[in-house]
């Protein structure tokens, strides 16, 4: 193996016609470039110049190494210059803005198999709702949101890449001494008199929206007294015995234990976890191998049913 550097001397000199020629343009002594040409002669085991009062040319080992002296300098300084790329962007980034149950159930899940496959790549989770995800996605403040749609509907999410990553089945959750806390499903029109507790403040979100067209299928329009941010609260709500709730299972997994969580009777409702981005992800990116692997966590979750709250009822204090 020869030191790859001494090849630019050699092309000087055979450019030049000189060794003084040469070492004048690279600005080192005459001695110097005598000194590089003969350890890379070493090197390479034979005679790649041919020194004399007029000047030094090519041997013919000298004519066939500076063939491919220049492909080999131009993929040395190639090489040098995606590195040094590397070392100034340092590491990529994925920021992912998520809500709070996506964020604990599902991305984890996607996290630890997207870590070994780009190590390099940091993925930064920003807490956002669906509305504060897809603005970020807008302005360049996440790569990827996580996002709720109403499964038949259009999206009310317009501009961006929507991919379908698992339905989350929504269970009716019951103060503990309810008359209904004890069956193993619940009709909802068993509770078209109840009290309804809503996670949303505004009642326009895509949870909100499978709530009402529930209720609407079962033949009422529900009675609405709180609307609360995040269903921790609406649990804390219903322990309370303040009213009724539809909760979907990502967060009725973790449930109170002062609350009731049934399945709904016949027709199910449920809400569609997506994740969104600005445009399709390019072919082999990291971004495109995240999307994939929430996809199959989404898939693994549906046929596992691993955040199923069990239907069976439970003794009820």
């Amino acid at each position: 193996m020869f030191d790859v550097r001494r090849l630019r001397v050699l092309q000087e000199v055979a450019r030049c016609g000189s060794l003084s020629a040469a070492a004048a343009v690279l600005n080192y002594t005459t001695s110097a470039v005598s000194q590089q040409i003969s350890a890379l002669e070493r090197d390479v085991g034979t005679v790649l110049l041919v020194r004399g009062p007029s000047g030094a040319r090519p041997t013919p080992a000298g004519t066939k190494l500076l063939e491919h002296a220049e492909r080999i300098l131009d993929a040395v300084t190639q090489a040098e210059q995606d590195l040094q790329s590397l070392v100034t962007a340092g590491p990529d980034l994925i920021r992912v803005a998520s809500f709070t149950s996506a964020a604990a159930a599902i991305l984890p899940r996607a996290l630890a198999r997207f870590r070994p496959r780009h190590p390099c790549t940091e993925v930064q989770l920003v807490d956002a709702d669906p509305d504060d995800g897809v603005a970020l996605l807008a302005n360049g403040g996440a790569d990827a949101a996580m996002i709720t749609e109403v499964p038949g509907e259009p999206s009310r999410y317009t501009g961006v890449v929507a991919v379908p990553v698992y339905d989350d089945e929504f269970f009716v959750v019951l103060p503990p001494n309810h008359r209904l806390a004890a069956a193993a499903e619940v009709a909802l029109p068993a509770l078209a008199a109840e009290q309804w507790v809503v996670s949303s403040a505004t009642g326009t979100c895509p949870d909100t929206r499978v709530f009402h067209n529930a209720c609407r299928h079962a033949g009422f329009e529900p009675s609405v007294t709180f609307r609360a941010e995040d269903y921790s609260t609406v649990q804390g709500l219903v322990a309370a015995n303040l009213g009724v709730s539809l909760v979907p299972s990502l967060a009725a997994a973790g449930a109170r234990s002062d609350v009731a969580v049934r399945r709904v009777a016949g027709r199910r409702p449920a809400r569609r976890i997506a994740v969104a981005t600005a445009a399709p992800p390019g072919q082999g990116t990291a971004l495109a191998t995240l999307v994939a692997l929430l996809q199959g966590v989404g898939a693994r979750l549906a046929a596992d049913a691993v955040y199923s709250v069990p239907a069976r009822p439970s003794s009820v204090a």
